[in-house]
């Protein structure tokens, strides 16, 4: 006769920063302040002879004013890019969890093999982060399908497999977030000086 075991706590949500879901909100932003720069401090009168934009530039950031709307727009990607970049840093940190890899691994191990369970979801909820979230489902799992004697041991198996690699596909988008944003931006920004540059031999 099948024995029930009870349901297990969920996981602790991950606590931190988990990542800007509007990343076109640190686009825009990041054009006002891309194209600002380029008028306001690269387009001050300061930098031209006789103060004048239109006549010639009297140093480096009147030169570089004078490749027009594009240097706005390579600024924007540029800051756009960092923005981002500070974004994962911090994002991937929170994800990556609060305790040593290596320690949690070891002591999560010893846990399970001494059937501590308890101990093994402390450890968990302590570490928090993706590895945290999937070692906790899994552990959820392994104790569902251990007292359901219906279940052969390779469905038991397959179970906590399935398990894992859900729990696994729900944290991957936290991982992976922004990023297509980020490699869309690194082309573009090659394509966008060569546009920049083939306007300048135009207009010269």
């Amino acid at each position: 006769m099948a024995t029930t075991t009870k349901a297990a706590a969920p996981a602790k949500k991950n606590s931190g920063f988990q990542g800007v879901k509007a990343a076109w909100i640190i686009l825009v932003i990041c054009a006002i302040a891309g194209y600002s720069v380029w008028y306001f401090v690269m387009g001050n009168p300061d930098n031209f002879i006789g103060g004048d934009r239109s006549g010639h530039p009297a140093n480096l950031l009147g030169t570089v004013y004078k490749g027009g709307f594009v240097v706005g727009l390579i600024l924007t990607l540029l800051f756009t890019v960092i923005c981002l970049g500070i974004e994962r840093y911090f994002a991937i940190k929170t994800a990556a969890g609060k305790m040593n890899l290596a320690k949690f691994t070891a002591e999560v191990k010893n846990a399970i093999k001494a059937q501590d369970f308890s101990k093994a979801k402390d450890l968990c909820n302590k570490m928090q982060g993706t590895v945290g979230n999937v070692v906790m489902a899994s552990i959820n799992m392994y104790q569902t399908v251990e007292g359901d004697d219906t279940l052969k041991k390779a469905a038991k198996i397959a179970k906590i497999s399935q398990a894992h690699e859900e729990a696994t596909q729900l944290e991957m988008p936290t991982l992976q977030m922004n990023m297509p944003m980020v490699a869309t931006i690194v082309s573009l920004g090659t394509l966008t000086a060569l546009f920049g540059t083939v306007l300048g031999m135009i207009g010269s």
